[in-house]
């Protein structure tokens, strides 16, 4: 019995120590394969990480070659710039007769349609560059174009609806037109500073696109030039002045040719231009030229001070200048009223006859 105990013991002793050996294998095999996938996961570590330097590296290479070319770019376009700029100047002092090359370039909005009609005229267009028909404007060119540069409240609020008639009622067109002249005076005298003047149309169409356009033709080419790089974006009445090149092929099929008769059956909403008769018939020929020297019956030096290189505050005329500043008598303001009073009246009994 203590043999067959024995027996048993060292059999079953046997059978866990090859079950131990079973499981150390095993444990040996997962920690092995453990080892291996650690292996595999650094590598890979590793190899990300040289990838990521190495795409670190040839991303600075980029850019450290982007940098260099836009410093070429750069330095090239200064270059292009000072050959210009001394090209312009002397084109503008007289030493050069033809205009830099990189003036006489055209742009078009869609060269592969036919030209807008209305734009090809009058240089503008309701739909503006959105338009699908295609817009070319010049480089350089004689005339220069002021968007909407005059600016009153009769033409800016003549488009009043049903709900509001009474907005009009203390302007009509002869106040428009006073101030017109003086705004003719004003602006006209800048522009003569660099040289002869052709024509000089300013609308007063009520569309937005031609509303206050300016037209200043000069007789040369440099003229032109010089005014637009004297001019543009300088400050005039708290507004900035934004000029442009264009081209008018015919005064007289820009302008509106039923206007002067008053039988445009469109009105001011026509889509040809619709001009101011400037004072003292100045600029309304077509064809004839107008001379250099002509009188001038009324002058506005005082309103010298809507010209200024940067932005006006807004402060009233009176802190402007003084010296035209005086109170206004109480018959004044009577017969201020008894107008106002007139006017309402009348128009109320057009309204009763519509009615």
């Amino acid at each position: 019995m203590d043999l067959f105990y024995y027996e048993q013991i060292e059999k079953q002793n046997a059978e866990e120590n090859k079950k131990w050996l079973e499981a150390e294998k095993k444990a040996l095999e997962k920690w092995k394969q453990l080892q291996e996938k650690k292996e595999i996961m650094l590598q890979k570590q590793l190899e990300q990480e040289i990838k990521l330097k190495l795409e670190l590296e040839l991303e600075e290479e980029k850019k450290r070659q982007e940098k260099e070319r836009l410093r070429q770019i750069e330095e090239a376009n200064k270059r292009k710039q000072e050959v210009f700029m001394k090209h312009l100047q002397e084109f503008l002092s007289g030493n050069a007769i033809e205009p830099p090359t990189e003036l006489l370039i055209s742009h078009e909005t869609r060269p592969s349609t036919e030209f807008c009609p209305f734009f090809t005229k009058t240089a503008s267009c309701r739909f503006g560059d959105q338009c699908s028909r295609n817009h070319r404007y010049p480089g350089i060119s004689k005339v220069l174009l002021a968007p909407n540069f005059y600016v009153h409240f009769g033409l800016n609020n003549a488009n009043y609806n049903e709900y509001d008639t009474d907005v009009m009622l203390e302007y009509e067109d002869s106040d428009t037109y006073k101030e017109f002249k003086d705004f003719f005076y004003d602006v006209l005298p800048e522009f003569e500073k660099f040289g002869r003047i052709v024509q000089f149309k300013v609308c007063n169409n009520y569309e937005k696109h031609l509303r206050g356009n300016t037209y200043i033709e000069f007789a040369e080419l440099r003229c032109a030039v010089a005014a637009y790089q004297s001019l543009h974006t300088r400050w005039y009445g708290g507004k900035q002045l934004s000029l442009q090149f264009c081209t008018i092929d015919s005064w007289k099929n820009a302008i509106c040719g039923l206007q002067s008769k008053r039988r445009c059956p469109k009105g001011r909403a026509c889509n040809f231009l619709h001009v101011f008769r400037n004072p003292n018939n100045l600029f309304n020929s077509y064809n004839i030229e107008p001379k250099d020297n002509f009188d001038r019956i009324h002058l506005s030096p005082h309103r010298s001070w809507r010209w200024s290189e940067s932005p006006e505050t807004d402060i009233s005329r009176r802190n402007i200048d003084k010296k035209y500043d005086r109170k206004i008598s109480k018959d004044e303001v009577s017969e201020y009223h008894k107008k106002k009073s007139r006017r309402k009246d009348r128009h109320r009994n057009c309204s009763r006859r519509k009615d």
